[in-house]
């Protein structure tokens, strides 16, 4: 009876370490970007996804820089005709909507869409989304290009090394 409590107890032991040393840490959601040389960090994720479907497909990251009223926020969304991949999406002069890329910028909490800035329809002001990473649970790549103020105004804001590794909800 001691052997068979002995060999359960080992048993046990072993089950648990091997149990604690396989477990996954899931990654920390984050985007980051220098916006005209400044770095910003946005850590308040809103929302994350991507949809494939029959005819319409698209990735979406929404992130705030904290919670504040007055918190900067950023925007990243793909629409597809073809499945959302790994791969590069860029802004193109021959915009067809619905299709093609989106990145917006809020400043301030800005809730008046005058202004934020936001990719150049126009195709004067690259832009472009890389995905590097992408399955069921988590959409990784990174960003960049210049965006124009909302408001016509000719104002902009270049980004550059921007990166997103998000946990999808």
């Amino acid at each position: 009876m001691k052997k068979l409590l002995l060999f359960a107890a080992c048993v046990a032991l072993v089950w648990l370490s091997c149990k604690n040393a396989t477990q996954a840490v899931a990654p920390t959601s984050s985007i980051a970007a220098t916006f005209d040389g400044t770095g910003e960090n946005f850590s308040t994720i809103d929302s994350s996804g991507y949809r494939n479907t029959a005819t319409y497909y698209s990735a979406f990251i929404s992130a705030k820089n904290g919670t504040s009223a007055t918190a900067d926020k950023i925007e990243l969304d793909i629409y597809s005709p073809n499945p959302i991949a790994v791969g590069t999406y860029n802004l193109s002069k021959n915009y067809n909507p619905p299709f093609g890329i989106l990145i917006i910028y809020k400043t301030n909490g800005g809730s008046n869409f005058a202004d934020d800035y936001v990719v150049d329809y126009t195709g004067n002001h690259p832009a472009s989304i890389t995905i590097a990473a992408l399955n069921s649970t988590n959409i990784q790549g990174t960003f960049s290009g210049t965006l124009v103020a909302a408001d016509n105004s000719g104002n902009t804001k270049t980004i550059t090394g921007g990166r997103f590794n998000i946990d999808i909800k």
